[in-house]
């Protein structure tokens, strides 16, 4: 009898850590391990030996200290969770308490009146547009806009090309690897041109004494910020009436990169 329960007992334990083996290591995770008897050992070998996604919002780590999990295995989820290795960085916005990528979107850059300014020997500015194609964003976000900002200027780009997860993650995500605030991006309305089935913004402006590049400041659109993490941010928008929108990277780009993407919805 004592054989057979003995025999139970390993497969039971062999499955449960094929389990946590097959999955990341959650908050959630690190409480059913604590619940199941695992000690402070195997479950800190556990976290240091596996992907990991924790959450450290104050309301997280109540839960955490509730449930009896020890303050070592805490203070090594906190620093764990600065390098969350499944974590994706990027913009988010919420739909029904869910969190949804918003991905960008490639434009093209024409000028719209250069054959005028040779004309007139420069005296007319010609205008880049960053062009997008159809009037209308495919990502249509509902009200009240709440966005998610997910930065991490400590990944590497092999740390993120072992993590890409579709064409808006990994090395062609580096906007939030070089950024680290939404202060760093802009957000514009786009101009709806029917005849052409485009988007439109000024991205810049140049004629034969001057030449300016990125969006007029009188015409981005303010939004608010909120700390959430070190590396998170949450922007709300206050008063946005219907139309078409963009977040536009504002700050330095790297060498080697272009920064020919938007971040665009639509409001209805």
């Amino acid at each position: 009898m004592k054989k057979i329960k003995y025999s139970l007992f390993l497969i039971c334990f062999t499955l449960s850590a094929y389990t946590f083996a097959q999955e990341t290591i959650t908050n959630e995770t690190v409480i059913q391990m604590v619940e199941l008897g695992f000690s402070d050992d195997i479950i800190i070998d556990k976290i240091n030996t596996s992907d990991v996604k924790f959450e450290t919002s104050i309301a997280e780590l109540s839960k955490l200290k509730k449930a009896n999990v020890s303050s070592d295995i805490i203070s090594l989820i906190m620093k764990k969770s600065k390098h969350n290795t499944k974590s994706r960085t990027g913009i988010y916005y919420a739909v029904n308490g869910e969190q949804k990528h918003l991905p960008p979107s490639v434009f093209s850059g024409s000028n719209s009146n250069s054959a005028a300014q040779k004309l007139v020997s420069g005296f007319i500015n010609s205008k880049k547009r960053a062009v997008l194609p159809k009037i209308r964003s495919n990502n249509v976000l509902p009200r009240p806009l709440e966005f998610t900002f997910v930065f991490d200027p400590s990944v590497t780009e092999v740390d993120n090309l072992q993590t890409t997860q579709g064409n808006s993650a990994g090395i062609l995500n580096w906007w939030f690897r070089t950024a680290s605030s939404p202060n760093e991006f802009v957000l514009v309305k786009l101009t709806v041109k029917e005849r052409k089935n485009t988007r439109e913004v000024i991205i810049g402006k140049k004629s034969w004494v001057s030449s300016q590049s990125g969006i007029d400041p009188k015409y981005a659109i303010p939004f608010n910020i909120e700390e959430i993490e070190s590396n998170k941010f949450k922007v709300t928008i206050d008063n946005l009436e219907a139309g078409e929108y963009a977040f536009l990277y504002q700050g330095q780009v790297p060498q080697g990169r272009s920064n020919q993407s938007v971040f665009d919805f639509s409001v209805q």
